[in-house]
């Protein structure tokens, strides 16, 4: 938001107070800047050498930087160096301050990275119009870096079920069975599909339908691990990638998912009537890896999948678990839908 600040009439973008660092060796300098910014409303900490000022960039992360070449203990210039080398997130720009106002000595600054320049000695407005035209860039800068990270995130996300989407997954795939060969770690994959899907759509409706892939997949998240990663795969399908996971550990976490699924009620309202209580039970394929055959991401999931086509061809509301040949896993009280 726009607001004028003190008597300067400079407009400077904040969401809150900002936070300036001032860098300078010169007390008397210090003095003035941190009572002009301060009169302006800013919140001001100093340093008097480098290695102070490096100390408080790195605990108290301040909006920018209003740096002086010359210092005690180390060049102004390293300083700038270290602030510039941080993350493109954590972006602070920085103002030197000299007296020197040659050329070089700009152009020094100028391609470490520092975001502007101001030789001394400055009257009050200069400095603040050039704090507040700061502190509009970095402002702007995070909008845009937010504004990314949502799209980013978007590009990724399946928009029904907020679980990760297609495309995340094939990258992740990809990635962890990498991981897992460099580091000779196992690596899981689940793949589940709820029976008779088509059933609900059509005797209920695609919104009905909707509502028991959300439902379902909030269940399927809240079954794994943080590390775990689940997606939807397509349709009424999902995919479960377990890093560091063999196959006790993946029948368990499948298990896990096909009796909370199997015994899930879904309440979906009818026209002109009470909602109806539905259950759909769920057939899962699981594949591992180090196994035989699978070499890469591409075979665990041809095999997971296999085994996922197995357990449906076997009568659904089952697990199945590839092992060169599949095997199929009943429970011995394996829920039952209802009609």
């Amino acid at each position: 938001m726009a607001h004028p600040r003190g008597n300067s009439g400079i407009f400077a973008f904040v969401a809150a107070t900002s936070r300036i660092l001032v860098v300078d060796d010169s007390r008397t300098q210090l003095e003035w800047l941190v009572q002009v910014l301060q009169k302006d409303g800013y919140e001001v900490s100093t340093a008097a050498d480098g290695r102070d000022a490096i100390r408080k960039v790195r605990s108290e992360s301040p909006d920018l930087v209003l740096l002086d070449m010359i210092l005690p203990d180390m060049d102004g210039l390293e300083v700038l160096r270290f602030v510039k080398a941080r993350p493109d997130d954590q972006f602070i720009p920085v103002i030197i301050l000299s007296v020197k106002s040659d050329v070089d000595t700009k152009v020094a600054g100028l391609r470490i990275g520092a975001d502007d320049f101001l030789a001394k000695p400055f009257a009050e407005a200069e400095i603040l119009a050039r704090c507040g035209a700061m502190l509009r860039i970095k402002h702007l800068q995070e909008k845009l870096r937010d504004a990314q990270k949502k799209l980013e995130e978007q590009s990724i996300t399946d928009s029904l079920t907020g679980l990760k989407n297609r495309r995340f997954f094939d990258e992740r795939l990809h990635e962890e069975f990498r991981r897992a060969q460099r580091y000779g770690d196992t690596l899981s994959l689940i793949m589940i599909d709820l029976d008779h899907f088509k059933d609900v759509n059509d005797r209920h409706g695609h919104p009905a339908g909707d509502q028991v892939l959300r439902e379902a997949a909030a269940l399927i998240r809240a079954s794994i691990r943080d590390p775990d990663i689940c997606s939807r795969y397509g349709g009424e399908e999902f995919a479960v990638i377990l890093p560091k996971t063999h196959m006790s550990g993946a029948l368990a976490v499948a298990e896990r998912i096909w009796r909370e699924l199997g015994a899930k009620e879904y309440l979906l309202p009818q026209a002109g009537g009470p909602a109806k209580s539905v259950r759909v039970t769920a057939s899962i394929g699981i594949a591992f890896y180090p196994s035989k055959d699978i070499s890469s991401g591409e075979m665990l999931l041809k095999f997971s999948d296999q085994a996922l086509y197995q357990a449906k061809r076997g009568g659904r509301n089952s697990i199945c678990l590839y092992q060169a040949q599949a095997y199929r896993y009943d429970a011995p009280d394996a829920p039952k839908p209802k009609a």
